[in-house]
């Protein structure tokens, strides 16, 4: 298979201009928590940003062309072409939208498995999915190159850090500048929280690499 037609499989990756890297967005409107969250006031979905992309024609339609292509017999092989051809030791699974089911997971799965060159991190609120993936394949701790975050659902909760740990991945949060100073999360110190909105950063990962890094077991999104 060659890239075009890995590309006509799948639609294609996605560029956003913070990522140091590609990524794979699908609809936001496809999100089983998320949707649900958005209606939640003081939820991390209520404001999600990824919408206001949708509103394009040519956005919704390559998200919509992405979804329905995670069914086809060969996206697996297709993914890992276009992964291969990227030639970037990083990747983030869905900017936009979020696991559909088990079998998405598990080719997911697969996919890294083919590209150990390349640290995969998957962010996702479906906890349900996880744990029936879980008791069918064991938990993610055994996979080295697949970094699964688990998103709390409120902003200024805490981390589900025992969660996360019974399913062998990591975590994250979302916290408001105001409360940084407070650190009343009592999970986060400075070096855990994603630095894109300093000045320093510009809203852009730069060189930081955390969200990859499964030594940190939480890191704190600052709201925006």
């Amino acid at each position: 298979m060659n890239v075009d037609e890995a590309k006509e499989i799948t639609g294609g990756l996605t560029t956003t201009s913070k990522m140091p890297c590609k990524s794979y967005s699908i609809p936001s409107a496809m999100c089983f928590t998320g949707t649900r969250l958005k209606k939640v006031k003081g939820s991390t979905c209520e404001h999600c940003y990824t919408y206001r992309y949708a509103r394009y024609q040519h956005v919704a339609e390559k998200q919509i062309q992405r979804v329905r292509s995670i069914t086809n017999p060969r996206w697996v092989e297709a993914m890992v072409v276009l992964l291969k051809n990227e030639n970037n030791p990083f990747f983030r699974w869905h900017d936009s939208g979020d696991l559909q089911d088990v079998r998405h997971l598990e080719d997911i799965v697969e996919v890294t498995r083919q590209t150990p060159e390349i640290m995969h991190w998957l962010p996702t609120l479906e906890t349900r999915i996880l744990y029936k993936y879980a008791n069918l394949h064991g938990t993610f701790e055994q996979y080295k190159n697949l970094v699964i975050r688990l998103s709390t659902p409120m902003v200024n909760a805490k981390a589900n850090i025992g969660i996360a740990h019974s399913l062998g991945v990591v975590s994250s949060n979302v916290v408001k500048e105001k409360n940084l100073a407070k650190n009343t999360l009592k999970v986060l110190d400075q070096r855990n929280i994603c630095p894109a909105k300093t000045e320093k950063h510009g809203g852009k990962c730069l060189d930081c690499r955390k969200c990859w890094n499964k030594e940190h077991l939480v890191i704190g999104y600052v709201y925006h």
